[in-house]
């Protein structure tokens, strides 16, 4: 879907409140807490899925992507994590990225996630690899092994930058 620069800033507009308001709530819930909740003995394997919308301003393109992580907890709380990611962003260029996640749960469900990784774009009959390093935060509310809540990503590549601001999906097993 194509969108012109005047919907393109009106939806950047839109993405700068919501990651406001989300770290508003993050942060209100850190500062919010009266005692600790122990995790340590939960995510130890993590399999998640995100999707959301994507602005790509150097293609003037607003889409779709979905990314997938397994995380497997390091030490004995598992507040660290390590592990896969895959992403795609559905558009005509057909982006995917294959990266290794390093992932830190702040404090209740606040985690932030880096995954540098090698991005795949085809263009025409082009197939491109590039370096890409991808800046997550999530808040997890969870229901019992399951997670759900919402997800902001912010990806760097050669070609420029994009945007993801979603849901989170996880199961912890």
């Amino acid at each position: 879907m194509r969108l012109g620069y005047h919907s393109l800033s009106k939806l950047m507009s839109f993405q700068s409140t919501f990651l406001s308001i989300l770290l508003s709530l993050c942060l209100g819930t850190v500062y919010g807490q009266e005692e600790p909740h122990d995790h340590s003995h939960e995510h130890r394997n993590e399999m998640s899925v995100a999707t959301g919308i994507v602005p790509l301003p150097a293609e003037d393109e607003l889409t779709i992507g979905f990314h997938f992580h397994y995380i497997r907890g390091i030490g004995e709380s598992n507040r660290f994590g390590m592990g896969l990611g895959f992403e795609t962003i559905v558009d005509e260029h057909k982006h995917y990225t294959f990266s290794v996640v390093v992932q830190y749960r702040i404090v209740g469900g606040w985690i932030v996630a880096y995954a540098p990784g090698i991005m795949i774009r085809e263009e025409g009959e082009e197939t491109l690899y590039q370096l890409a390093h991808h800046f997550e935060t999530a808040y997890e509310f969870e229901i019992g092994s399951f997670h759900i809540g919402p997800m902001a990503e912010v990806g760097v590549e050669k070609i420029g930058v994009h945007y993801m601001v979603g849901i989170h999906f996880g199961i912890d097993f």
